[in-house]
């Protein structure tokens, strides 16, 4: 039996939440669909906690494709979340499908984030692609299919 309809967003916890927008929405062209201050029982209940507050910021390409919903849990995040490497157990990065990687690549180094390479071409010759880090060292992954 299938249940599944779709995938309907990514979950990302973000520190610094008008960075996040800067990148995703400014500078990835991200449209925002919701954004969201969210209190009361529901959300304690289903997080898991007391006194909850968070904004959530759902954004993407089209409101009917899987989204990114930005957290920011405001006083209750951490002060220090360690670093994670690609290669570690858990959610990674995301891939995003782009047009032009090259101008992608140059916007985002004028923009301060580095990338783990340049563009590179798959060994295949059907994408080329490269990881970015986000806006709070997240691995994005950027694919342009060729």
């Amino acid at each position: 039996m299938r249940n599944l309809i779709k995938i309907r967003h990514f979950g990302l916890v973000v520190r610094d939440l008008g960075k996040a927008l800067h990148f995703y929405r400014d500078l990835l062209g991200f449209e925002v669909f919701a954004d969201n201050l969210e209190t009361g029982d529901f959300i304690n209940t289903i997080i898991g906690g007391s006194n909850i507050e968070v904004r959530t910021v759902k954004m993407g390409v089209s409101p009917d494709a899987a989204l990114i919903e930005l957290l920011d849990f405001g006083s209750r995040r951490q002060d220090e979340i360690p670093e994670s490497v690609l290669f570690d157990y858990g959610p990674r990065h995301i891939a995003l499908e782009v047009q032009d990687i090259e101008r992608i690549y140059s916007l985002l180094n004028h923009e301060g984030y580095s990338f783990i390479s340049r563009p590179c071409i798959s060994p295949d010759g059907k994408v080329k692609v490269a990881f970015c880090h986000g806006p709070e060292n997240q691995y994005i992954e950027f694919v342009e299919v060729l």
